[in-house]
């Protein structure tokens, strides 16, 4: 496995549909930042490279698979000893939640969305989002938000989806919608959330903060939702936080 194959997130699409996992491979190449796709339709072909070592960061079980029934196949994967994480998109409610419920470490996808999809990927526990969260938190903790603080916990999430598209995405009806859902509250209570904690940091701001906006460009006054969502993902995606220095 190459480095270029390592660096990216490694996905495998699962589904006797061989042209409804084209369909999605193309999207989350072409709308994702580093996605690899690999498609299967056989569930017994999947788990044997799982068994081989084969790596992947998570597998997404799109519907049936030709030779395996989905929950035959969600059984025998929680068999393996290493196993990635597992999405199950839900055609319907009740499937997916029976689905979710056989056993932990399962995320339903509801619907057939494909930028619903995509954003689940770049929310759930992984290598990736594990890098975004903690780059998240050196630059909070640079301007003094204390850790776990649920108004930073939103922008995190934000940036994560933001993060999740070359495309720039509607702020409030799909950023901060999707948001919402993952805190299981309203759209309006998470841009409150972040707009007090741009009031907290503009009040006495510190030298972490004004270097920040002066890296991004964000000028001398209040940033929008919008612009300090997008700051905080090209700050976090160049791999460093900015110096405190003006």
């Amino acid at each position: 496995m190459n480095s270029e194959r390592t660096a990216q997130l490694q996905v495998a699409l699962a589904s006797y549909d061989l042209k409804e996992l084209r369909v999605q491979k193309r999207y989350l190449q072409e709308q994702g930042t580093a996605i690899d796709c690999t498609c299967f339709c056989s569930g017994e072909k999947l788990l044997a490279q799982l068994r081989q070592g084969v790596r992947y960061d998570a597998v997404v079980l799109c519907s049936e698979l030709t030779d395996l029934p989905a929950e035959q196949f969600v059984r025998q994967f929680y068999q393996l000893k290493e196993r990635p994480m597992l999405l199950v998109q839900s055609h319907g409610r009740s499937s997916g939640t029976a689905l979710q419920k056989l056993r932990e470490g399962c995320y339903c996808v509801e619907g057939t969305e494909l930028k619903r999809l995509l954003w689940q990927l770049y929310r759930m526990p992984g290598r990736q989002n594990r890098q975004l969260e903690q780059r998240c938190s050196q630059l909070y903790a640079a301007w003094g938000i204390p850790q776990g603080d649920v108004n930073a916990g939103y922008l995190s999430c934000a940036v994560g989806i933001a993060c999740s598209t070359s495309q720039k995405l509607a702020i409030r009806k799909e950023i901060l919608q999707a948001v919402s859902e993952q805190f299981d509250t309203s759209v309006a209570a998470v841009e409150s959330g972040i707009r007090r904690m741009v009031d907290q940091l503009e009040e006495k701001p510190p030298l972490a903060w004004l270097a920040f906006k002066a890296d991004t460009r964000l000028g001398s006054g209040k940033p929008t939702t919008g612009k300090l969502i997008y700051a905080v993902r090209d700050v976090v995606l160049r791999q460093k936080v900015p110096s405190t220095r003006l």
